[in-house]
């Protein structure tokens, strides 16, 4: 099959319109029609049903177009291939993390990689797991760097461990909190600060800070600007919670103090290193994933 006919069937099913993906893909309506019916013609039957709002896949088409997402992914992966084996130069990277991994580890990952090879162009995107995985599949990014329950155990991932980091609660010196023993209670009432969490993180809070059923998890502020969540610690009441090693600074310079928890076991988070598992990393991305394993 004709893979342009291929990239206008999943242009069709993706925007539920011909006008809409003739302008996609820079085609005349007429032209994207004939395209399809091309298509339907070697497929032998009919791949979309046409309607007064648009046109929707028939079973034999979502057949068809799933299987021709894994044709076209494939052949952009060959493509890409070939052109690394041409290529000889240093290149770019792109890399994704999220707040937390990025708070620790990319202020040393790009003081590496710029140290080592100053040539290399990199670009850094921090933001949530949903966001950076949405833009991992778009092939935007080489790789990103996220808490790994965030990552959903498919196959078309490869995912790599780093070592677990420990967690915990962070306060400016003379924090309330700071004259006496923390209990979950007194912890429940103070003004929690943390980026932004996934579901899983918001039920490992309620039950390691005893939140009854039905009551509202008490954090105050979600960011994932970590900086600005560790500047609102440093000079309110927000206790923040945080891997130790992403405020390395503040606790040396005794900015930041953590508190002790009473009868809680030592929390940990722990990072993976993420690809997709059929698209070969450049060089300039091998590089910057040792880079990554090295910081953690």
């Amino acid at each position: 099959m004709n893979l342009k006919r291929l990239e206008h069937l999943i242009a069709v099913a993706e925007e539920g319109s011909l006008a809409a993906a003739a302008r996609r893909v820079h085609l005349s309506q007429p032209a994207l029609t004939r395209s399809i019916q091309a298509l339907e013609a070697e497929a032998g039957m009919p791949l979309f049903d046409r309607g007064a709002r648009g046109v929707a896949l028939t079973s034999a088409g979502r057949m068809v177009a799933e299987r021709a997402r894994r044709i076209l992914f494939e052949t952009r992966c060959l493509s890409r291939d070939l052109a690394l084996v041409q290529q000889h130069e240093i290149g770019s990277v792109q890399l994704g993390m999220g707040p937390f991994p990025a708070a620790i580890l990319l202020p040393e990952v790009l003081s590496a990689m710029n140290r080592q090879w100053p040539k290399l162009r990199v670009t850094a995107e921090v933001n949530g797991a949903p966001a950076l995985l949405a833009a991992l599949h778009a092939e935007t990014l080489d790789f990103l760097v996220a808490e790994h329950r965030t990552i959903p155990p498919v196959a078309e991932l490869e995912v790599r461990r780093l070592r677990p980091e420990r967690s915990g609660w962070y306060v400016r010196p003379d924090h309330p909190l700071c004259r006496g023993r923390v209990t979950p209670a007194l912890l429940r009432e103070a003004a929690l600060v943390s980026v932004t969490l996934p579901p899983y993180g918001h039920g490992q809070l309620r039950r390691l800070l005893g939140c009854r059923p039905g009551e509202t998890l008490p954090l105050q502020v979600e960011c994932n600007d970590f900086r600005a969540l560790v500047h609102l610690a440093r000079h309110s009441d927000a206790v923040l919670l945080a891997p130790a090693r992403a405020l390395r600074a503040e606790l040396e310079a005794g900015a930041l103090v953590p508190l002790e928890l009473a009868g809680s076991p030592a929390m940990t988070v722990e990072f993976v290193i993420v690809r997709l598992a059929q698209r070969t990393l450049s060089p300039a991305a091998e590089r910057a994933v040792s880079v990554v394993e090295a910081a953690a």
